[in-house]
């Protein structure tokens, strides 16, 4: 919210009304995910990068 591109204050903002107030999810919701995710980077192995459209990166293991 504190940065110099208008438009990544924007979509933090935008983020920030899509997740106030949300319940815990049983079981998975697509709309939501499409809201909030940008895109989803496989790396081989078992990395993964999945980018929120607020610019947040959250890597992740797979577990075999």
């Amino acid at each position: 919210m504190e940065s110099d591109n208008l438009l990544v204050r924007y979509k933090a903002k935008q983020f920030m009304g899509i997740i106030t107030g949300v319940m815990p999810m049983t079981e998975f919701d697509i709309v939501l995910y499409f809201a909030i995710v940008e895109k989803i980077t496989v790396y081989e192995g078992d990395r993964l990068i999945v980018s929120l459209l607020d610019g947040t990166d959250i890597e992740c293991k797979i577990e075999y």
